[in-house]
């Protein structure tokens, strides 16, 4: 089954199950009250809300229609680890740090089907920050407007349909139409922040190749967006922090392989670069 066939509307379900089984662990999982379907019905309903979003424009986005296909993917798996963090903590139903786990995931299975650096990047980097819009105007967020959009980079307008979408797919008893309003005003906000800041450089997936001894793109994209959170959230790009992040990101897999920098096989790596 072709994953990108398979995201076109009408969605296949049914084949998008066979492509991505993680998907299938969503299947019956209860949300919180501020959901109305289970998890896996919810995350098909963010993916065609997507569609919806950018046939109608309602909050504003600009993305360009080559890069809706992508968009697609990363409304897909942007909460593929809600199963593995579902937990309950005096009657609330909770699903802690599954935006941070859910982009690790998104590596593996990225690597799995062999998906771009590009593709990796986008779909992890959406599923880390997609909550963020909603919690934006907080005033202990981590992650406000500025900061959120620089961390987003390039992604910014799908990072917004991504968050409309999921805000609208989430109908539960809880909600109330102020949320909504509320939610809409926060995604239109994001969008000039993020526009005011850009334009952003496309990432040099090259050049990070190079850092890197992996082979993957699914590697490379999510270092990329890895970084980009770095120095959103103040880390110099070129400083010795961030170098020493990237090459962690490919000495120590999630996926459960070593895989050694270019440093280490040549045997240049000091003791004070572990």
């Amino acid at each position: 089954m072709d994953l990108r066939a398979a995201l076109e509307p009408p969605l296949d379900d049914v084949g998008l199950l066979g492509v991505i089984p993680e998907l299938s662990l969503s299947r019956e999982l209860e949300g919180s009250p501020y959901h109305h379907l289970n998890t896996l019905d919810h995350v098909l309903e963010v993916v065609s809300g997507v569609e919806r979003e950018l046939e109608e424009g309602r909050i504003g986005s600009r993305v360009e229609e080559d890069r809706a296909q992508g968009l697609r993917l990363a409304a897909l798996l942007h909460d593929v680890a809600k199963p593995v963090t579902r937990g309950e903590l005096e009657g609330r139903v909770l699903f802690v740090s599954h935006d941070s786990l859910g982009a690790g995931m998104v590596r593996r299975i990225g690597r799995r089907l062999g998906l771009t650096a590009r593709e990796t990047d986008l779909a992890a980097t959406l599923t880390a920050l997609h909550l963020k819009i909603g919690f934006m105007g907080h005033p202990r967020t981590d992650y406000p407007p500025e900061r959120l959009a620089r961390a987003a980079g390039l992604f910014g307008e799908e990072l917004a349909v991504l968050s409309w979408a999921d805000r609208l797919a989430a109908q539960g008893p809880r909600l109330k139409p102020e949320h909504l309003r509320r939610h809409e005003d926060l995604c239109t906000w994001f969008l000039r922040v993020s526009r005011g800041l850009g334009p952003y450089p496309d990432p040099d997936y090259a050049a990070l190749q190079e850092v890197l001894s992996c082979r993957s793109g699914a590697d490379v994209g999510y270092a990329a967006s890895y970084l980009r959170l770095l120095v959103a959230r103040g880390t110099d790009e070129n400083s010795d922090l961030a170098r020493l992040a990237a090459r962690r990101l490919a000495v120590e897999d999630p996926g459960g392989c070593r895989v050694e920098s270019r440093r280490e096989r040549s045997g240049l790596a000091g003791a004070g670069e572990v």
